[in-house]
């Protein structure tokens, strides 16, 4: 490392640098400068000048030195000395010697030393990473032709403004007959009876509407279907008569249903709908217990058909009225009093009923 190098690192810092024997190295602030030629805004540096007078060694290079090189004080004012040295034989020969990054040096007949600075870098600390920027004049010619394309500027918003408005108008004409021609074809599927199952059941706020009402076959609600497999459809549909004596006592009795012919369609008569009856496998206040549902329902006969499907199969199934905010009919195939065991059950019958079951704590 050469000694200018340890010289611009201590001017960073230090104001004043002495080089002993030789002569010190004076930093001053220079503030922000225009050029008046490039256009040029220069940040704020230190500008370096060079006094032969202040020759007297005051440490601070020789101690810089000896910290960076580990090294003793004595090396590194002898190391300052043989530097000094070079540089006087440079002035003694050819009447120049340089610092580089710091400045030149020249022997001026009755004038002494002449220093020049030639440094790049910016010295000064609170300006470090600021670039030169470039303030182009505005001309005058700028001005008035931006004077005079005033005017065509509010034509040229209406332009705009009316080819948005095409745009948009054309977007929404071709959403809107696409619409119509959606709506036109589901119209006509449901009519020749093309419309899958699922596709069938309207969402509340659309039975309401006069113009479209829901089939008149009622179709199993898969609403989290976590027992939705063919035996769930089959039985679903044997059992719905035999599952009407057990919520509504003053229907028919059961014995006239089982001698039934098996072909007979499974609708069961409008006055042998369930009624909201609170009994033991119906659930209308909170428990406190952890229930795992395995689906949920829009009304509680389809509730009533899933629990005596699941009952059938050994599982002690429960209908949960629907609470608080809330219009479904949750089917309950198991029950315990704390989440551990409810996790645990939850598991085993998720290799059953499939992995859409779930833990409510009701």
């Amino acid at each position: 490392m050469q000694l200018s190098d340890h010289i611009r690192t201590l001017l960073r810092d230090h104001d004043c640098v002495i080089i002993p024997d030789f002569g010190g190295l004076i930093a001053d602030y220079a503030p922000a400068q225009v050029h008046p030629v490039r256009h040029t805004l220069a940040p704020p540096t230190k500008r370096v000048a060079f006094n032969q007078s202040l020759t007297r060694n005051d440490g601070l290079l020789v101690d810089a030195l000896s910290q960076s090189q580990n090294i003793s004080v004595a090396q590194a004012r002898q190391l300052v000395r043989e530097a000094v040295r070079g540089l006087q034989q440079d002035l003694e020969t050819g009447q120049r010697t340089e610092l580089p990054g710091i400045g030149i040096f020249r022997r001026s007949p009755g004038r002494g030393l002449d220093f020049e600075y030639t440094g790049s870098q910016n010295l000064l600390s609170a300006s470090y990473g600021l670039p030169e920027l470039v303030a182009r004049p505005i001309r005058a010619t700028d001005a008035l032709l931006a004077r005079d394309r005033q005017p065509v500027l509010p034509q040229l918003a209406a332009a705009r403004a009316r080819r948005t408005m095409k745009r948009l108008f054309n977007t929404a004409s071709v959403v809107v007959i696409a619409g119509l021609i959606l709506s036109a074809n589901y119209m006509f599927a449901l009519q020749m009876g093309y419309l899958p199952d699922s596709l069938k059941e309207l969402p509340d706020w659309a039975v309401s509407t006069p113009s479209v009402s829901k089939p008149a076959t009622p179709a199993i609600s898969r609403q989290q279907a976590g027992i939705a497999n063919n035996e769930w459809r089959e039985e679903a549909a044997r059992v719905e008569e035999a599952a009407a004596p057990a919520v509504a006592p003053a229907a028919k009795p059961a014995a006239p249903a089982a001698t039934k012919p098996a072909a007979r369609p499974s609708v069961a008569p409008k006055s042998a709908a369930p009624a909201t009856v609170a009994g033991p496998s119906t659930i209308n206040a909170r428990t406190g217990r952890f229930y795992i549902i395995d689906a949920a329902f829009k009304s509680l006969k389809s509730a009533e058909k899933g629990r005596v499907v699941l009952s059938k199969h050994g599982h002690p199934a429960k209908v949960i009225l629907p609470q608080r905010g809330s219009r479904n009919f949750y089917l309950s195939a198991a029950d315990f009093a704390d989440r551990a065991s409810a996790e645990r059950e939850r598991a085993r019958l998720a290799k059953k009923l499939g992995s859409a079951i779930w833990i409510l704590n009701y």
